[in-house]
């Protein structure tokens, strides 16, 4: 498959087309490619050479594990204490066995993991880890739903560390398992996840009125007093906000023509980057820690979205040209044409819960090759 990007409402879409699949020879191509040259594929092909990187560090623990330390590792939660549960059994899981197979148990229910209590975990877990309430990320003020990290989470949790490091491990480990998450974070954080640069157009990602305010100051001359090279933030636990100088004694400096473009660099970077900049390395390193840093440069920030959160609606379309049948059913059996018609009258959320109960996905997961079986 060939995929499309597409923009629709503000976010980025990716849709699936036909494209014939390379063989055997161009497969072994595309994953022994160095990092410098995998990150010029298009998209598809690097669906290849990232499942590829993920698979070879499976193996790994194949080749340094007994059979006992390849096991899958058990995580035993109670509901009523999903993220404690989870988060107090992830603190003795080494980086090596975090590459094993993962199962869910939960107490008092009679279920065996065949795939789809995982997915159902990490989806209450990364609502749960993501939940305004609890204090490790903010909505962004954009048109867009979006999360950034909470400069004020410590005053939330005194190991707030440790949980942004637990966050990253688990985006990794849903990178790894290919289960999509609502995991919607803001461009920047997205970018500097791949490392690339964040620029002062990403503001607008965390705020569009202040964004809009700053594309006013860059395209019109200071001709009077606006301000000062200071910005106001919202702590988001005292629901307080605080005044802070972008620069030492920036407080007493006026805004003018001649340095109009150090206060928007110093704003951009205050917001983007430097008021969250512990919490973030925190992030990354619990991401780094299951796949290598340099795998994850090899992808921009909307590809990282793309492959974390899978295609943000439901395509019926994409949907019946990705199944596959067996038995006595083909795509002209009766029973067949009844259920795609069925499901053509079903609202998005409808559909969205319908395929939430087949496949256990929360999302269209397009970074795969493999179709769907019905």
């Amino acid at each position: 498959m060939r995929f499309k990007k597409v923009r629709e409402n503000g976010r980025v879409v990716w849709r699936r087309q036909p494209k014939q699949l390379p063989n055997g020879e161009q497969v072994r191509e595309i994953e022994g490619m160095s990092v410098a040259k995998a990150k010029k594929l298009p998209t598809e092909d690097k669906v290849i050479w990232l499942n590829a990187q993920i698979n070879a560090r499976k193996k790994e623990v194949q080749r340094t594990s007994c059979f006992f330390s390849s096991a899958p590792i058990i995580i035993v939660v109670e509901r009523s204490h999903f993220l404690r549960d989870s988060f107090e059994q992830f603190r003795t899981i080494t980086d090596l066995d975090l590459r094993r197979e993962l199962k869910i148990h939960f107490i008092d229910e009679v279920c065996q993991d065949a795939g789809g209590l995982i997915r159902e975990w990490f989806s209450v877990l990364t609502e749960e880890l993501f939940a305004t309430s609890f204090g490790l990320f903010v909505r962004t003020n954009t048109s867009i739903v979006s999360y950034t990290i909470n400069p004020d989470s410590k005053q939330f949790h005194s190991n707030h560390l440790e949980y942004y490091s637990f966050c990253g491990q688990i985006i990794a480990k849903a990178l790894f398992e290919k289960i999509p998450i609502k995991a919607y974070l803001a461009k920047y954080i997205l970018k500097q996840i791949t490392c690339e640069e964040v620029a002062a157009e990403d503001l607008k990602y965390y705020d569009e009125e202040l964004w809009k305010s700053v594309e006013f100051i860059k395209s019109n001359p200071v001709q009077t007093y606006i301000g000062t090279f200071t910005t106001t933030r919202k702590d988001s636990f005292k629901n307080t906000s605080t005044t802070i100088a972008l620069k030492e004694r920036g407080d007493k400096e006026s805004i003018t023509e001649e340095n109009k473009a150090e206060f928007v660099r110093l704003l951009c970077e205050y917001h983007l980057v430097e008021s969250i900049k512990e919490q973030f390395e925190a992030l990354h390193m619990g991401i780094c820690s299951l796949i290598p840093k340099e795998a994850i440069r090899v992808l921009d920030s909307e590809e990282l979205e793309f492959f974390l959160c899978g295609d943000h609606e439901i395509s019926l379309i994409d949907w019946k040209e990705n199944t596959r049948y067996k038995g006595v059913y083909h795509k002209s059996h009766p029973v067949i044409k009844w259920f795609w018609n069925i499901l053509s009258k079903l609202s998005t959320s409808e559909l969205e819960k319908f395929f939430q109960f087949c496949t256990g996905s929360v999302s269209c997961l397009l970074y795969t090759s493999d179709a769907a079986d019905e």
